[in-house]
């Protein structure tokens, strides 16, 4: 599969992202920069191993809307520009994903921006350890495995999980990714019918 702008503009185009009822915990934005190098990549993050929370974790550049921001995109692109260092305008957005509550119930909407020359993050902040580029095509072809989750709502909440370079991508990040595989590249997942299902 060929992943290019227009296709990712093709696929949100087919639907409305889902919205959220706000929450007492405030708003979040993340974003799914797709840099359009040779093979076109994602920019994740790995959390510290000294933060008290989420030590370790695979996440996307992100984090709580501020007072200076105009909107949820201009958090994306600012969260962006502090933990990785890449700076990315707003115009080059290609629209949101559908809002998903983290596990301490923030209401997150994940942002697609599209840098048209390969990008490199660099970690800068001490919450970040490392950033690093995850290509779509090896996302694509990577096996998926779905593991229960017990911290949401519903015990056995499934979520897919995926080894790359030498991360795991898991979470809300996994779920993240995988709406955008859905929507965007019209890759759904399948996942499992049955919350007792092995696999």
């Amino acid at each position: 599969m060929h992943v290019t702008k227009q296709r990712i503009i093709e696929g949100l185009s087919r639907r409305s992202p889902e919205t959220l009822n706000a929450t007492g915990a405030g708003d979040a934005s993340v974003a799914i920069l797709i840099s359009n190098a040779v093979d076109p990549s994602v920019t994740l993050c790995v959390k510290a191993a000294h933060l008290r929370t989420h030590a370790g974790e695979v996440s996307l550049p992100g984090g709580k809307h501020e007072w200076e921001d105009r909107d949820g995109l201009d958090a994306a692109c600012r969260e962006l520009a502090e933990e990785t260092g890449i700076m990315i305008s707003r115009a080059q957005s290609l629209g949101a994903l559908d809002q998903i509550y983290s596990l301490h119930q923030l209401r997150v909407t994940p942002w697609i921006l599209w840098s048209d020359s390969p990008v490199q993050g660099i970690s800068c902040e001490v919450e970040i350890a490392r950033v690093f580029q995850c290509s779509l095509h090896q996302l694509l072809a990577l096996p998926v495995r779905f593991e229960q989750s017990h911290h949401r709502d519903k015990d056995g909440f499934w979520m897919p999980r995926w080894e790359c370079q030498g991360e795991v991508i898991w979470g809300l990040t996994g779920l993240i990714l995988a709406n955008f595989l859905d929507y965007g590249l019209s890759q759904p997942l399948g996942f499992p019918d049955h919350p007792n299902a092995r696999l």
